[in-house]
């Protein structure tokens, strides 16, 4: 099945109180945070997420960053905001995607993709997927016993590592 999340970025960044006492610092280190959260979640939901950020005064075309095969950055270009890429987006790929969902909190925007049989999800109904998973996958590996984890040591020729053993020694 192939799935698609647009997420509107200054949308989910407002609605996070992480991500926006981050945005008092900088913007960017809020884009970094909510690129961090994203991606984890779209390569652990084996979907393609695109977190568009409304760049519109800037005076150069949309720019497109591809983070991983899960995950695209957007910065609209002079003119465009995360809306209209999003509506462009949707519009052009409804035929290619199972599904697309588009996280947002803008009643307008709402509104436009729903009429084109986009799902919706709020920012904040995204947040707490993001930490659910989040958790899972924490839950998951602090489960593994310590010694199941692979050390270099296991790798180690016999010699090397009796090298090695001594000289940790000696210094202890």
């Amino acid at each position: 099945m192939k799935v698609a999340i647009l997420v509107d970025g200054y949308n989910v960044i407002y609605s996070s109180p992480l991500l926006k006492r981050l945005l008092k610092k900088s913007a960017y280190r809020a884009q970094e945070g909510l690129i961090r959260l994203a991606s984890n979640y779209f390569s652990m939901k084996g979907v393609e997420g695109y977190v568009i950020f409304d760049s519109y005064r800037r005076p150069c075309q949309d720019t497109e960053k591809e983070i991983s095969t899960n995950l695209k950055i957007i910065f609209t270009g002079k003119g465009k905001t995360a809306d209209s890429y999003i509506e462009r987006f949707t519009s052009q790929y409804k035929s290619y995607y199972d599904y697309i969902y588009v996280v947002t909190a803008d009643y307008s925007q709402r509104m436009t993709v729903i009429d084109k049989g986009v799902l919706l999800l709020s920012p904040q109904n995204f947040l707490g997927e993001v930490e659910t998973c989040q958790k899972a996958l924490t839950k998951k590996y602090s489960s593994i016993p310590p010694e199941s984890h692979l050390r270099v040591s296991d790798y180690l020729e016999d010699g090397v590592r009796k090298k090695l053993e001594r000289i940790a020694k000696e210094e202890n």
